[in-house]
């Protein structure tokens, strides 16, 4: 185990070393090329070198704030010394993971009954989980670059997330039901996969400034969300899993009254669906407190129709999130409580009904170091979201720890080995060849993020 951890540390380090000297190739090597060649056509001997940068680069932090980029976050004018790419904003990180699965689920039965599972994916092997489906293989998860232009009051902004790996895969084959090309009734595309976020801004200049974004957004349901480098734990939980949408297409309006309080409304064609499935629309407003410097409530709402050609059956999903802390500068909590309800769910669920609740502490003995546990229940009495009736529970450990990082670097790796233990109150996950006849499942796992 430590000779392979080395040579992942020893990859992760040479990815490092190359991703940055081709990011700073292909943004600015070929336009200053063609700019001293066009200053002086006659002096071909002549080179001209880009601006120095004018900020020394800091590593990034962990856990990475939500869904848009922090005021900290890397200002690309700033690093390259181009004026023109003032308050645009670029983060990102390469994603990989090794996980071990104590009932060594056959992967031959387990794909042989993909039907039955509500998350699609190649050769899963690790059940009831979103990304991490892969027992005993060394895996690519994530490989994902955000750049943001956060718009001045009165300006236009943008915001483009471009990602790949085996995560993206997964979100759109499961939202399609089933694995291979697209077909005519698809809501999602091929180009899903690749585009995790598409939005361009306007602040309109209305008292302290009122934000629209059209476009495709990462569900802001939640207290997780896809990229496991904004999440306390490694794995996803039952809730991020199965009860909340994984991305919108809409418009999103954001309005902050003060520094502690802003609200919000979403309009979106539904849940998860880039083209409507239908004539309706699905409504979202939220609200967000900072009630004191260590406690902070989010409220989120969504409903509407989500059926295929159907505008009757309203979907609703209540989510909120009490997050505590910091306390004496380490530990912190989290509460994020949901339940939703669909009527006329499907034939023989009449009406559904799905609930979960899960909590959360970090603590941070020092600034490499900081272990995070979940512990989780989540009811599907109709199995309308899981396919299973059932009640799941878990408990997951991560120790989430820095490694490779320096003053001046830019990046940083992210070693989280996770141990996590589930359990369902009906049969639910594989043992060895029996397909789900085991009420329990134990992994361990170790996921290793460069973030740069």
């Amino acid at each position: 185990m430590q000779t392979t951890m080395k040579k992942a540390v020893a990859l992760a380090l040479a990815m490092k070393k190359l991703a940055l000297a081709s990011i700073v190739s292909a943004l600015f090597a070929a336009p200053t090329t063609v700019l001293a060649q066009a200053a002086a056509p006659t002096d071909k001997a002549k080179k001209v070198s880009p601006p120095a940068p004018t900020a020394e680069i800091t590593s990034p932090s962990w856990p990475v704030s939500g869904i848009y980029t922090a005021p900290d976050t890397k200002d690309l004018g700033a690093l390259t010394g181009y004026s023109w790419l003032s308050d645009v904003k670029v983060r990102g990180w390469v994603d990989t993971y090794y996980v071990s699965n104590n009932n060594h689920p056959s992967r031959a039965v387990v794909n042989a009954n993909q039907g039955a599972s509500v998350i699609k994916g190649s050769n899963v092997s690790v059940e009831g989980r979103t990304f991490d489906i892969h027992d005993r293989s060394f895996s690519l998860s994530l490989a994902e670059v955000e750049i943001e232009k956060v718009p001045e009051m009165g300006g236009v902004g943008f915001k483009l997330d471009v990602a790949y790996g085996e995560t993206q895969d997964i979100i759109v084959n499961s939202i399609r039901g089933s694995q291979g090309p697209s077909t005519a009734g698809d809501s999602v595309s091929d180009s899903d996969k690749n585009i995790q976020h598409a939005s361009v801004s306007y602040l309109a200049p209305i008292g302290k400034g009122l934000r629209f974004d059209a476009g495709k957004f990462v569900t802001h349901i939640g207290g997780e969300t896809i990229e496991t480098v904004k999440n306390w734990n490694y794995s996803h939980s039952f809730f991020y899993t199965y009860g909340i949408p994984f991305q919108d297409n809409g418009v999103r309006t954001n309005y902050a009254f003060s520094d502690s309080l802003y609200a919000e409304l979403y309009v979106l064609n539904g849940w998860n669906v880039t083209t409507d499935n239908n004539a309706g629309k699905t409504w979202g407003p939220s609200i967000g407190w900072t009630a004191t410097p260590w406690l902070a409530i989010f409220a989120n709402y969504l409903t509407g129709p989500e059926k295929n050609d159907n505008t009757s059956d309203k979907r609703q999903l209540f989510d909120t999130q009490i997050v505590f802390g910091p306390f004496a500068n380490r530990w912190n909590f989290m509460i994020n409580y949901d339940d939703g309800k669909e009527p006329n769910a499907s034939l023989g669920i009449p009406d559904a009904n799905w609930s979960g609740v899960t909590g959360y502490a970090r603590y941070k003995i020092n600034d490499t170091f900081e272990p995070s546990f979940r512990i989780e229940k989540y009811r599907d009495p109709q199995g309308f979201t899981t396919g299973v009736a059932q009640t799941l529970k878990g408990y997951t450990l991560t120790l989430n720890t820095k490694v490779g990082q320096s003053k001046g670097s830019g990046s940083v790796l992210l070693l989280r080995p996770e141990l996590r233990y589930d359990r369902s109150d009906a049969n639910f996950y594989t043992q060895g060849s029996n397909f789900r006849s085991s009420k329990s499942q134990t992994t361990v796992g170790l996921g290793l993020t460069w973030m740069f």
